[in-house]
C-alpha cells in the first residue's frame, strides 16, 4: 500500500470573504485512496499557515510514495514551488497536479519539470490507476484523463475519461478535526457539471453533462458531518444548486423530515428559482443564496450568453429577500468591449437590486472559458503571470477598447463605495453576519477587503507570483470567435 501526501498550496492573497473552506477535491481523492487501503495525509497550507518550506519539511519527515497537489490557475505558481520542494527532498517521488488549471491547460501545468503528471478531469479514479503505475503495473499511456511527458520529454495528453452517472458510488470526503476547529464552514458537493455557456466561466468547458448524487446520500453526509464535528454553516459547492427542481424539493423535504436544524448556502441562477421553491429552501435551513447577475444591462447579458433577463434578476432577488434569505449578487466589470456606460449600468443595477451583499469582480480570462480563448486568439491578454489572475489583484489583465485600466479600477472602487457606504447596506452586512453567527468571519474579511480596495486606489502593493517556468504560453495571433 502507498503513502500519499495531498497538498493545498499556500494562498496568493488573503480571502476577502473571510471564509476558510475545506479543500473538497483533495478530500474526495483522499477518501478514494483510503477506501483502497492507502495511507493519506492532507496538508492544507491555508489553514496550517504552512509555507512552501514547511511542506518540504513535511515531505522530508513523511517520505510519501507520491505527492498530489490541487491548484486553480491562480495557485499554479505556488503549486510549482511545492513540486520543486518535493523534488529537492527526493527527485524520485512522483508529483501529480489536479484542479482547474491542469484540466484546461495540461501543457502549461507540465511546464514545471518538477511536475510528473497533470490530471485533466476528475481525480478519484485516475489517482488509483496512477498508483498502480507507480507500483509497477501498466503505464501512463493506459490512463484516460491525464497528461504527462514521454521519454523524449514531449507532453502527451491522453483521451478524456468517461465518468459514470452514479455519484453515490463515491465515498464521503475524508475529513478530520480541522473541520471542528479551523474551517469556517462545511462544503458539500451534491452535483457535478454545468450545462450553461457563460462566456467568462470555465465551469462547463470540461463536463457539461449534469450528474447528481441522490438527495438521500447528500443528507446522510450532512448527518455524519454534524454528528462528528458539530454545527457549522454548510456551503453547497455546486455550480447551479437548483438546476433540477424535483431534486431540490426532495432534498429540502428530506432535511425537514430528519429534523436537521442546519443553516446552508448555495449558488444558483435567477431563472431557476421561484417563490414556492425559495420558501421551502428557507424552511429547510437555507440562510443565503448567491446569484450571478454579472452585468447591468440586457445587451451585455446577451453578449455573455447568460440566458437571463434583468426582470428575472429583480424578481429572484426580491422574492428571496421576502422569504428571509440573505442574498449575495456577483457582478463582473471590464470585458474588452465594455464602455464606461455599461459599467455604470452594472453599478446602478447592484444598488437597485439591493441584495444584502454584492461582490464586484474584474473580468478575468480564466483558462477553459470562451473569454480566455477569445482574448488569447485576439492578443488581448497583457500578462500570463498567473498571480494577476487573482480577483484580489485589483487589476485587469485585458486590453480594453473603451477605457484604460486606471479608469476601470476607479469604477470598481466606486462600485464598492456606492454600494456599501449606504446606511442600509452597512447595517445589512452587520445584521447578516451577526444573524449567521459569523461576526468573526467579518472581522477576518475586513483587513483583506481594505487591502483589495487599496489596490484599486493604487495604495496597496500588487500581488506578485514571480516568474513562470519555461516559455510564456498562449499568445495567439489568429482571430478568435466573437463575444
Amino acid at each position: 500500500m502507498a503513502t500519499a501526501l495531498l497538498v493545498q498550496p499556500p494562498p496568493v492573497t488573503r480571502n476577502k470573504g473571510g471564509a476558510l473552506a475545506e479543500p473538497i477535491g483533495l478530500e474526495y481523492v483522499a477518501a478514494m485512496l483510503r477506501l483502497r487501503g492507502h495511507d493519506v495525509v492532507i496538508c492544507d497550507a491555508w489553514i496550517d499557515s504552512a509555507s512552501v518550506a514547511d511542506v518540504g519539511a513535511q515531505v522530508r519527515s513523511l517520505r510519501p510514495d507520491f505527492v498530489g497537489i490541487t491548484a486553480t490557475s491562480v495557485l499554479i505558481p505556488n503549486a510549482w514551488r511545492v513540486a520543486e520542494a518535493v523534488k529537492s527532498v527526493d527527485a524520485a517521488i512522483p508529483v501529480v497536479i489536479g484542479g482547474a488549471h491542469a484540466i484546461y491547460e495540461p501543457n502549461w501545468t507540465l511546464e514545471c519539470e518538477a511536475v510528473d503528471v497533470a490530471i485533466t478531469g476528475e481525480g478519484e479514479d485516475a489517482i488509483l490507476e496512477l498508483v498502480d503505475v507507480w507500483n509497477g503495473t501498466g503505464s501512463y499511456a493506459d490512463i484516460a484523463g491525464i497528461a504527462y511527458r514521454d521519454a523524449a520529454g514531449q507532453c502527451v495528453v491522453n483521451k478524456g475519461r468517461e465518468y459514470p452517472d452514479d455519484l453515490d458510488r463515491l465515498p464521503f470526503p475524508a475529513r478530520n478535526e480541522r473541520h471542528a476547529h479551523s474551517y469556517t464552514l462545511y462544503e458539500v458537493v451534491a452535483k457535478r457539471g454545468c450545462p450553461f455557456r457563460c462566456t467568462f466561466c470555465s465551469a462547463s468547458a470540461n463536463e457539461r453533462r449534469m450528474r447528481y448524487r441522490s438527495p438521500a446520500n447528500v443528507v446522510e453526509e450532512i448527518v455524519e458531518l454534524f454528528a462528528r464535528y458539530g454545527p457549522k454553516k454548510l456551503y453547497f459547492n455546486d455550480d447551479v444548486f437548483t438546476i433540477h427542481k424535483h431534486w431540490t424539493w426532495e432534498f429540502c423535504e428530506l432535511l425537514l423530515a430528519r429534523g436537521l436544524n442546519i443553516e446552508w448556502e448555495c449558488q444558483t441562477r435567477v431563472d431557476l428559482v421561484d417563490r414556492d421553491m425559495l420558501r421551502l429552501m428557507k424552511r429547510a435551513g437555507c440562510g443565503s443564496v448567491v446569484f450571478g447577475i454579472d452585468a447591468g444591462n440586457q445587451e451585455t447579458l446577451d453578449r455573455l450568453d447568460k440566458q437571463i433577463t434583468i426582470e428575472q434578476a429583480y424578481s429572484a432577488v426580491r422574492e428571496a429577500r421576502q422569504e428571509g434569505i440573505a442574498v449575495w449578487c456577483n457582478f463582473i466589470m471590464g470585458f474588452p468591449w465594455q464602455t464606461v456606460s455599461d459599467v455604470e449600468d452594472t453599478i446602478g443595477l447592484a444598488r437597485k437590486l439591493n441584495p444584502h451583499f454584492a461582490r464586484f469582480f474584474i473580468a478575468t480570462p480564466y483558462p477553459g472559458s470562451p473569454l480566455y480563448e477569445y482574448a488569447r486568439d485576439n492578443d488581448l491578454i497583457t500578462t500570463y503571470d498567473l498571480a494577476a489572475y487573482s480577483q484580489d489583484s485589483g487589476e485587469s489583465i485585458l486590453k480594453l477598447e473603451h477605457m484604460d485600466k486606471e479608469r476601470l479600477r476607479a469604477l470598481v472602487y466606486r462600485a464598492n463605495m456606492r454600494f456599501y457606504l449606504r446606511p442600509e447596506a452597512l447595517m445589512g452586512v452587520v445584521r447578516g453576519y451577526r444573524r449567521r453567527g459569523r461576526l468573526s468571519a467579518l472581522v477576518r474579511a475586513l483587513p483583506a477587503f481594505a487591502e483589495y480596495v487599496g489596490r484599486l486606489r493604487g495604495v496597496s502593493g500588487p500581488v506578485v507570483a514571480g516568474p513562470l517556468p519555461g516559455k510564456i504560453l498562449g499568445r495567439g495571433t489568429g482571430q478568435g470567435a466573437n463575444l
